[in-house]
């Protein structure tokens, strides 16, 4: 294997370090970075973070040359750790997959065992790879408030719902059969699309008040952009209420007051998926994968390696709302 060529997608800076390019190369295994498991990759999938992986100074990479990708799943081909067989199935999320370890972007891996999770024989692959990162993270927001006591008529808010996260947040909570779900969106447009599927659904100006503190709108809220929209959220949030903060695509930067905090008690919680233990990686699947299998909720769209560059570079228009899978397999269901 060490020495059969395999199909790769390359990042690089260019001579003077300004550009990032990329480019779909053959490799071998000895390109891979280190690890005790190399996986051939079955199906990878596209984040917002791998397209910020092909942009200029977006601080994704964290050295070059690099293979995107921040998840995988795949079977184990080879293995020097005896907790791995050839032949299991597996899924690699996060770590420093595709950062600063060649990710899942290529025809084969290489990465430490304990980074895996073992799935079973019966899993299929493409709903795995559909939900990636994404669905882990979704999955871990649901998670934290369901832990702090939401309920089926809870009051729960979701932003980002067209993107990854925030669409399969509302498609965990819709099988779980939460009452009260209301968004909030972008622009008109998208209020009109979703005007029969919740509760409500506002823009984020319906939200903004010069009021410290507001009407107490929501008990839960899943924010999955951060920035000016969190700032427009948190004046609305009941007494004990929880907010999950898992994006930051409306900014960095949190402007608020203490009264939510102070007088309501809410609580603010990060969300992370890429560093947290193994263990809870595993649980947060084992609910993806059986009580909270939302495998047919969303429209996936399949690419080849080689159309990686296409499909970032028209992002907004491709995506439109679906799951995008990139496929190394034979498979009939590709797009061309």
């Amino acid at each position: 294997m060490v020495d059969k060529l395999f199909k790769a997608l390359i990042v690089n800076k260019s001579e003077d370090m300004q550009k990032v390019q990329s480019e779909l190369e053959n490799i071998t295994l000895t390109d891979l970075s280190e690890g005790d498991v190399v996986v051939k990759i079955a199906y990878s999938s596209l984040n917002y973070k791998d397209v910020l992986a092909f942009q200029d100074n977006s601080g994704v990479i964290r050295k070059y040359p690099m293979i995107p990708g921040v998840d995988f799943c795949g079977t184990v081909i080879e293995t020097s750790n005896p907790r791995f067989t050839t032949g299991e199935k597996v899924l690699c999320t996060g770590y420093d997959v595709g950062v600063s370890h060649t990710g899942g972007l290529a025809e084969y891996a290489r990465v430490p065992a304990e980074w895996l999770i073992r799935l079973g024989k019966n899993v299929p692959l493409e709903y795995v790879m559909a939900l990636g990162t994404a669905g882990l993270t979704a999955a871990l927001s649901v998670n934290e408030i369901v832990s702090f006591g939401a309920k089926r008529d809870s009051e729960i808010l979701v932003t980002g719902v067209t993107g990854g996260v925030g669409s399969i947040v509302v498609a965990i909570l819709k099988k779980l059969k939460m009452r009260n779900i209301s968004v909030l969106v972008r622009n008109k447009d998208q209020r009109h699309s979703y005007c029969n599927e919740f509760k409500n659904v506002y823009l984020c100006d319906d939200l903004k008040t010069k009021k410290l503190i507001a009407h107490q709108k929501f008990d839960y809220v899943v924010d999955c952009v951060g920035g000016t929209v969190l700032e427009a959220v948190l004046p609305w949030v009941g007494y004990k209420g929880v907010v999950t903060v898992c994006g930051n695509i409306a900014g960095n930067q949190l402007k608020t007051n203490m009264l939510p905090f102070i007088l309501r008690g809410i609580r603010l919680m990060g969300i992370d998926s890429v560093n947290i233990k193994l263990e809870e990686k595993e649980k947060m699947w084992q609910h993806l994968l059986t009580d909270w299998n939302i495998n047919g909720a969303f429209s996936v769209r399949i690419f080849t390696l080689d159309k990686v560059k296409y499909v970032v570079d028209n992002w907004a228009g491709v995506r439109n709302k679906s799951r995008i899978v990139i496929s190394m397999l034979d498979t009939k269901n590709i797009e061309k």
